[in-house]
């Protein structure tokens, strides 16, 4: 820029020197009277006309000289010019490309904000679900601890079971083994019954199945014929020859069970043996008799029924042992 104010300068004296207007030179003061500068002429002095000729030549050579000069500054001037504003006008392009840029740089950098806005979002999210994920881990290994434990418990249960199953296996062989013996027992006993002969008059002695709840005696089994269509055998089973439990049963095959009165205490049950009278002792309290089924009357002679008997509140009580006066066999 500083180059252009000093090249108009010279442009400017150039011009003036080349419209022809004089520059003084005097070297004493100007006065309207005595002296008038004259052009390129000292004061006081006169020159031929041969002198102003050449000086006339060397101007108008120097005139051509600085001409050009100013030409070629114009010139000149005008390309530093022109080359100035087109850097301009590239500086001006130059700026709205940057300006551009910036606003380019500034979208992006909204847009990186929005991002690290939501990355960071996403990162909370993550953060939360992977604390969720640690909760339920520990939740699924604590459970899997439980189950751990119940599967060890269950299989020491499983275990307990096979050896019981194993105890049972080893009982059954033994209950079927035993079974096995009682078909046999019962087949011989059978063989028994059908060989044996009872009558009203006489005992038989036979091994007979019974309810042994109230019961003192324990010696050898006897029965006969009662003469009765319910309780049509009766059984003893011998504390001594004359002390005894009273049973009765339908069928030798079947359990031989109590006898119980529902009007007095059981003295007239000796009939069922063939006394003739009542019995002479009975033992224990038949106010404590079990509760259970069995046969029962009211008076001597009466037939037996079959039904429910012993305490509380049946009406009908047995004893554990009779004596009628009689000895058996």
């Amino acid at each position: 820029m500083g180059v252009n104010v000093v090249t108009l300068i010279v442009v400017v004296t150039v011009l003036q020197l080349a419209s022809g207007q004089p520059t003084w030179s005097c070297p004493y003061p100007r006065t309207e009277e005595k002296c008038v500068c004259n052009p390129v002429i000292n004061c006081g002095d006169k020159q031929t006309e041969e002198t102003e000729d050449t000086q006339m030549d060397h101007l108008q050579t120097r005139l051509a000289q600085l001409q050009d000069t100013v030409d070629s500054l114009r010139n000149n001037t005008l390309t530093n010019l022109q080359e100035s504003v087109d850097s301009i006008r590239d500086n001006d392009l130059t700026l709205t490309h940057l300006q551009e840029t910036v606003d380019s740089l500034r979208a992006s950098a909204s847009q990186k904000d929005i991002l690290i806005a939501d990355l960071r979002e996403h990162n909370r999210n993550l953060t939360g679900q992977l604390a969720e994920s640690q909760e339920q881990k520990r939740n699924l290994t604590g459970q899997l601890a439980e189950s751990q434990a119940q599967v060890r418990n269950l299989t020491g249960q499983l275990a307990e079971a096979q050896a019981h199953v194993r105890n049972l296996t080893g009982q059954l062989a033994e209950a079927q083994a035993q079974n096995r013996n009682l078909t046999g027992q019962i087949a011989e006993s059978d063989d028994q019954v059908r060989n044996l002969t009872v009558s009203r008059d006489s005992w038989t002695e036979y091994d007979f199945v019974f309810e042994d709840n109230f019961n003192d005696c324990d010696g050898k089994q006897y029965v006969k014929l009662t003469g009765y269509s319910v309780g049509k055998y009766v059984g003893v089973v011998l504390c001594s020859a004359s002390r005894y439990k009273i049973f009765l049963s339908d069928d030798l095959e079947d359990m031989f069970r109590n006898v119980a009165d529902g009007n007095g205490s059981g003295h007239d049950h000796c009939e069922f043996l063939g006394a003739e009278n009542d019995a002479t002792a009975v033992g224990c309290n038949l106010w404590s008799s079990p509760n259970t089924e069995g046969y029962r009357r009211q008076d001597r002679g009466d037939e037996p029924e079959y039904g429910t008997i012993g305490r509380p509140g049946t009406g009908y009580y047995y004893h554990c042992w009779y004596e009628c006066g009689i000895d058996i066999p």
